[in-house]
């Protein structure tokens, strides 16, 4: 049965779920979009699970052979969805959609799978109608977004802690020709300063305002740290790429001048430095996941943190232990979207990536 507008909707055959695809539309039934069957764990609280099957072995959680008493196997549950969006995504031609209305576990599997070797434990489990747009590639599937809820107006219940929003920066000259530029500086265009406008508007109460020091992170902050009345403070640690010899090169110039290190980097996947004298995808991640526990550790409440589209990749694919090779999984953000992290007193967890209601495309 098509959904809305012509649109396919398939919904889990669990009562919360239908209840929330018939204010999508008409839509089809399908129990192997259903949750995790936790067994004799179903409708307790994790402390009273933990009082009461006291031989869990908490590593094994969510590896293959875990199995809850009298519960799903978690090997045939990542079976049994990942067939089941198999199964949607064939059913789509090019440039069509589908909205399957899930559970947080479905949705957080699911994601885990296609960016291979994920952390169960790095990654929230997404929020009530919040919103992750899968998109189908040639070579598979990537996550376009992750936990989309800011329709919801901060009515969400998260874990506490202190929070990072990440924000890249706006559309610059140099994303409209196409050049790598990573710490050369480039200046915002129209439609960037109007993004920047529009995320000023509809942003979240911030706490503090920090920035990259190149002036595309600057000018983009600047807008919405004026309207919440902040000061931009400047840490030099969420720049950008250094690209070495590649800076502001175009791809076609970089497989021109340096085509070996190109092929090594981009067809055999060795995270090697970029341009020769720059930096690798691993110690960006490394650098900009060192600089935002330095920033959260003995503070409170949630700091807006402007800076760039390919540090922030790289830093999630650290935290969530991403493959250098399934880096594409996981896209470069849009210009001013949000990657929110939570500091949950040990370590940063992935509340949502790449989240850009704000903007028209």
């Amino acid at each position: 049965m098509n959904g809305h507008a012509g649109r396919l909707v398939v919904a889990s055959d669990l009562g919360r779920t239908r209840a929330t695809a018939e204010a999508v539309g008409r839509y089809e039934e399908s129990d192997r979009w259903r949750e995790f069957d936790l067994g004799a764990w179903d409708n307790l609280s994790s402390i009273e699970i933990r009082a009461r099957f006291p031989e869990i072995d908490r590593p094994r959680f969510g590896s293959g052979d875990f199995q809850p008493e009298g519960g799903e196997r978690f090997s045939s549950f990542l079976t049994r969805v990942t067939g089941a969006l198999s199964d949607v995504a064939d059913r789509l031609d090019d440039g069509e959609a589908a909205v399957v209305v899930t559970h947080g576990g479905v949705v957080q599997t699911i994601v885990g799978s296609i960016l291979g070797s994920v952390d169960p434990a790095a990654m929230l489990v997404p929020s009530n109608a919040s919103l992750t747009t899968i998109r189908l590639v040639d070579d598979g599937e990537q996550v376009s977004s992750y936990n989309d809820d800011l329709h919801l107006d901060g009515d969400v219940a998260r874990p506490g802690g202190t929070r990072l929003r990440l924000f890249r920066h706006g559309k610059t000259v140099a994303n409209s020709e196409g050049r790598w530029f990573g710490r050369c500086e480039t200046e915002l265009t129209d439609e960037g300063r109007r993004q920047a406008e529009a995320l000023a508007e509809v942003a979240a109460p911030l706490d503090a305002v920090v920035s990259s020091p190149l002036g595309r992170a600057r000018e983009t902050a600047a807008p919405l740290a004026a309207k919440q009345g902040h000061a931009v403070d400047v840490c030099a640690a969420f720049a950008e790429f250094f690209f070495g010899d590649w800076e502001g090169r175009t791809l076609s110039e970089i497989r021109e001048i340096d085509p070996d290190g190109f092929r090594r980097i981009h067809v055999e996947g060795r995270d090697e430095p970029r341009g020769r004298t720059g930096e690798t995808f691993r110690g960006v991640g490394e650098r900009m996941a060192a600089a935002a526990e330095e920033l959260v550790r003995g503070r409170s409440g949630t700091v807006g943190v402007f800076t760039h589209g390919g540090a922030t990749r790289a830093l999630a694919a650290h935290l969530l232990g991403i493959p250098f090779a399934h880096r594409d999984r996981l896209p470069v953000p849009r210009n001013t979207a949000q990657t929110e992290l939570i500091w949950m007193g040990d370590a940063l967890r992935i509340s949502s990536y790449n989240v850009a209601t704000h903007l028209d495309d």
